[in-house]
């Protein structure tokens, strides 16, 4: 991916379209998308293969907000972090697509991984650390987030949705395991909720 960012940053430095003062910039988010982009295609890939389409949207809805306010486990290269991304996704839907359990008992699993998420609190990057201001508008937006997949997961229940509950109980068990990972490998800072 770096060698593909660079040789995209340094054609649209050639064309000048860009100042050589906004390179690392074009650089950065060159990788940052490319990186996203690969992601997304073989989620998607799994998905498809899977017959489980719909699930794996889910499953980005639910994970994608969490973990981008609450933190979480950092490998320490992007392909090792792909690999672990796919995986878990992939294990996660192959259990709900092979087991189920009872709506009830996947609500209550849910409710409990809800709040040991948020009781566990948020971890910073140790690249990226977070102001107090910064740290405030995380937890707030954590908890609309948390308060939006309580819905999600009362309606679930109400309609008697068994594995889009299950998905959710799942997905909450994956951010509450790497937060609590990151914790303990020492490779993020907790942050001060």
């Amino acid at each position: 991916m770096e060698r593909l960012s660079i040789a995209f940053t340094n054609y649209i430095l050639k064309k000048e379209v860009i100042s050589k003062e906004d390179y690392e910039i074009y650089l950065y988010g060159f990788q940052s998308f490319l990186e996203l982009f690969l992601n997304l295609v073989c989620s998607l890939c799994i998905a498809a293969f899977l017959h489980m389409e719909v699930e794996c949207l889910l499953f980005f809805i639910l994970f994608i907000p969490l973990r981008s306010f609450n933190g979480g486990l950092h490998l320490k290269s992007y392909y090792s972090c792909l690999i672990f991304s796919c995986a878990t996704m992939t294990v996660i839907l192959l259990i709900v697509k092979y087991f189920s359990l009872k709506a009830p008992v996947s609500f209550l699993l849910y409710f409990v991984f809800m709040v040991l998420i948020k009781l566990t609190g948020a971890v910073d990057h140790p690249n990226r650390p977070v102001d107090t201001n910064e740290n405030q508008t995380f937890t707030h937006k954590t908890d609309r987030t948390l308060f939006i997949s309580f819905l999600a997961a009362l309606s679930f229940l109400l309609l008697n949705l068994e594995n889009y509950i299950f998905l959710e109980a799942l997905v909450y068990l994956l951010v509450l395991s790497t937060l609590i990972l990151s914790k303990f490998t020492g490779g993020n800072t907790p942050r001060k909720d």
